[in-house]
């Protein structure tokens, strides 16, 4: 009787061989290996002591959740469970049966979205396929083809505020009135102005206000953390527009209603309250977003012509790239007063 040819195996382009049995793979750094696994599964088969099929994706999900993604936030997990929701066309196939069709239908969920949930979901999904492909459950990560790749999303979402809307805020009483012009002219993350106390981060006779924490918001809570980066520890100029704004401030900059530090729903309502304010002094809907206010802010600094490194540092940004790709508009403003630049610089060489 012949002898049965031998199978060979193709090595993948992340250098492992992957063989196959009832659905389910075996990956190994050599064929050896990867055939030794698929022997060793079909005698604990035999025993009773192995699952005749890999996890569907559904069922999967929460235990790579909890073994992943255990040590974050709760927002950031409750994000991620959001974001698990768009695979629910594929929550019942094996990884192994995920084609590109599957991958594009998937990213249709996203059209509309903006640019950076696009992103963290694709980043999501590439790290959940990527422990399928190390764990033996499919071969190739489909999330990874460049035909299934998706689309770029929505940016700039954040805008400069109008001139109509800045009035509005210095003219409209308000408990959130004084928070809200820190964060317009002193550049604050909503975390960041969650966090200041005016009897400690403000130095009237010093002219600085001072940053050296934010607020994250953990079940409700406000949670005191460190600022969002290494340079985000900063101290900003109390410019003269709020300088005699702050003189015999006390307490928290953006309170609760009973003068406690916000929690989130609090700050919600009182968000709210506030555009409900602004709307009815404007006498049309008005709504304006906390990095609207930080976004006018940077774009203020850049049309004065303040240096970038500055701008940098009292922004609280460790490099340039988000200024230069964010905020740094180019106005109609700027143009007209660089093409007179240029007209000035032409009739003094001529």
């Amino acid at each position: 009787m012949p002898r049965a040819k031998k199978q060979h195996l193709k090595r993948q382009k992340n250098g492992q061989f992957y063989c196959k049995f009832k659905g389910k793979m075996f990956a190994g750094s050599t064929e050896d290996e990867a055939f030794a696994k698929r022997e060793e599964y079909k005698r604990l088969l035999q025993l009773g002591l192995a699952a005749e099929r890999d996890p569907v994706i559904g069922e999967y999900i929460p235990r790579w959740m909890k073994l992943y993604k255990s040590g974050v936030t709760s927002k950031c997990y409750n994000d991620y469970a959001n974001l698990f929701e768009a695979l629910a066309p594929i929550a019942g196939k094996h990884f192994q049966e995920v084609t590109l069709d599957d991958v594009r239908q998937v990213w249709l969920h996203f059209n509309g979205y903006s640019e950076s949930t696009i992103h963290r979901a694709r980043m999501l999904y590439l790290s959940l396929f990527d422990t399928a492909v190390e764990n033996g459950f499919c071969v190739k990560n489909p999330f990874r083809s460049k035909h299934a790749q998706p689309a770029r999303g929505t940016s700039g979402t954040h805008r400069i505020i109008t001139d109509e809307e800045r009035e509005l805020i210095h003219s409209t009483p308000h408990r959130f009135r004084l928070g809200v012009l820190v964060m317009l002219y002193a550049g604050l993350r909503k975390g960041e102005a969650l966090a200041i106390d005016l009897d400690r981060d403000v130095d009237l006779a010093a002219g600085v206000l001072h940053v050296r924490q934010a607020v994250r918001i953990e079940s409700n809570q406000p949670i005191t953390v460190s600022p969002k980066t290494a340079a985000g520890v900063r101290d900003i100029p109390i410019f003269p527009v709020l300088a005699d704004e702050l003189r015999g401030q006390h307490g928290w900059l953006i309170p609760s209603a009973s003068g406690k530090q916000a929690s989130g729903s609090a700050f919600a309502r009182g968000w709210a309250s506030y555009m409900t304010a602004l709307s009815r002094a404007a006498g049309h809907p008005v709504s304006i977003r906390c990095h609207d206010l930080r976004h006018s802010f940077c774009t203020m600094l850049r049309k004065s012509g303040v240096e970038m490194k500055v701008a940098m540092m009292w922004m609280g940004h460790a490099d340039e790239k988000m200024i230069l790709r964010v905020y740094d508009h180019v106005t109609p403003d700027r143009i007209e007063e660089n093409a007179q630049r240029v007209i000035e610089r032409m009739k003094s060489a001529s």
